[in-house]
């Protein structure tokens, strides 16, 4: 009997290395694949960025234009729009 309780013991310590050894095996593969999925999101996230970044350059250039040729075609209106923004920021400044 105990000559079987032996076996048995030396059978639990090799089942209990192997799955410590699959266990790392296990973990050192996730933790690859978490370094591979944070580098493609950080890329992919990187160019949204750019993309966004080059969308907006070329809007407020469009904006800018358009402002700029509405205050050439109508420059009272302009006065008149900035005339307007002045007093709007100077009451809320004064209510402070």
């Amino acid at each position: 009997m105990t000559g079987n309780y032996t076996d048995e013991m030396g059978a639990v310590k090799t089942d209990l290395k192997i799955l410590k050894d699959d266990l790392t095996k296990l973990t050192e593969k996730v933790s690859a694949d978490a370094k591979t999925n944070a580098r493609e999101l950080r890329d992919k996230a990187a160019g949204k960025i750019e993309e966004a970044r080059t969308t907006t350059v070329k809007k407020g250039a469009k904006g800018r234009a358009k402002a700029e040729k509405a205050i050439k075609e109508n420059p009272l209106v302009g006065i008149a729009a900035t005339a307007g923004i002045g007093l709007l920021v100077g009451a809320f400044l004064a209510r402070r």
